[in-house]
C-alpha cells in the first residue's frame, strides 16, 4: 500500500526512523534495568532495585509502541516484511 499523496510520505518515513531509532534505545534501557534487576542487585539499595523492576516493565512496553510506530511507517511506505 502506498501513500495517499506524496505529502503523507515524509511522515511514515519519520516513523519509520523514530521507530527503529526508539527500539534501540529502549532495548538498551531495557537491558541496563534488567541488568540492575537481577545481575548487579546486591550493588544497589532495595529501592533501586524496586524502581529497576518497574522500569523493565514501562521499557518493555514502550518497545512494543515503538514497534507499532515502525510497522505503521513501514506499511504505508510499501514495505512487505516487518
Amino acid at each position: 500500500m502506498q501513500p495517499k499523496s506524496l505529502s503523507e510520505q515524509p511522515l511514515y518515513q519519520y516513523c519509520l526512523k523514530f521507530g527503529s531509532r526508539a527500539m534501540v534505545i529502549l532495548l538498551l534501557l531495557t537491558l541496563c534495568s534488567l541488568s540492575i534487576s537481577f545481575s548487579l542487585a546486591e550493588h544497589f539499595s532495595l529501592s533501586v532495585q524496586i524502581a529497576s523492576h518497574i522500569a523493565t516493565i514501562i521499557f518493555s512496553a514502550l518497545f512494543k509502541v515503538a514497534y507499532v510506530v515502525r510497522c505503521i511507517g513501514a506499511y504505508h511506505l510499501g514495505h512487505t516484511s516487518f
